[in-house]
């Protein structure tokens, strides 16, 4: 599919898969990655599902603005590819920085979500600082002055040993990941508080844990729920903060088992 234009002319990679009758999926990436963060969910979700993923600003094969990002632009953002690709309403699922944007749409645009499901996300993350010095550091010395750091954060020492390939890969979608895409997005997150959105979302909301996430702990997890009217949490078991991707056959049974009832 070719770049597809917001409304505000900049251009976003999206691949979507053909209308084929099935119910609409939209899936929204963590910061510094790609859509093919959510390769080992496809084959599952393409059973029942039609897919649709897009790279955000300044990711992958979008265009990089160098105007400032928020949240609320990220919201539109996902948002506006529903509309190109003609689907009115959709199950949103987003992992990370993608959870945050979906929840956004949730709240802001609540025809365009079915059925919400928020994954390793916490509605605030403080401090506001950290997030100005990660987008410094990106500016000034690149992703591989951040990337050991993020996969210390997203996989367990464990996992690192037993499946160097899969960590490289992820690794190299970071280093891949435009500099100035990655901070202008930590600027957004630092700026970034869902708090009192929350009570309006009304889809039907799972949210998605994993017990050893050092960067959103299931009790930042669980603000959400709190918030939520109907919310509930699943704890992932032996993963960190990239769950889907170090246990995908358990986040693959938890999302399925939500978006089937």
């Amino acid at each position: 599919m070719p770049l597809i234009a917001m409304d505000d002319r900049i251009r976003l990679n999206v691949e979507a898969d053909p209308d084929n009758g099935k119910p609409a999926l939209l899936l929204t990436n963590a910061l510094g990655t790609d859509l093919s963060m959510w390769e080992d969910q496809l084959p599952a979700l393409r059973e029942e599902f039609r897919v649709i993923r897009f790279d955000d600003r300044g990711h992958g094969g979008s265009d990089i603005p160098d105007t400032p990002y928020t949240i609320d632009r990220l919201g539109r953002d996902a948002r506006g590819v529903l509309d190109a690709v003609g689907v009115e309403s959709a199950h949103v699922v987003g992992l990370s920085k993608g959870g945050m944007v979906a929840a956004w749409l949730a709240a802001n645009k609540p025809d365009y979500v079915e059925k919400l499901v928020i994954c390793a996300s916490a509605p605030h993350l403080p401090p506001r600082d950290m997030w100005e010095g990660r987008a410094k550091t990106a500016r000034n010395e690149g992703l591989s002055a951040l990337v050991d750091a993020v996969i210390g954060r997203w996989f367990r020492e464990g996992f690192r040993a037993s499946q160097p390939e899969i960590v490289a890969r992820i690794r190299d979608m970071i280093l891949d990941t435009s500099a100035e895409g990655y901070a202008a997005c930590c600027e957004a997150l630092g700026e970034m508080d869902l708090r009192e959105d929350l009570a309006l979302i009304q889809a039907p909301t799972l949210v998605i844990c994993a017990d050893h996430d050092a960067a959103v702990q299931p009790a930042k997890a669980r603000e959400w729920v709190a918030d939520i009217d109907g919310a509930r949490m699943e704890v992932i078991r032996n993963a960190a903060h990239l769950c889907n991707v170090e246990q995908p056959e358990a986040f693959n049974r938890v999302l399925l088992d939500f978006l089937r009832a």
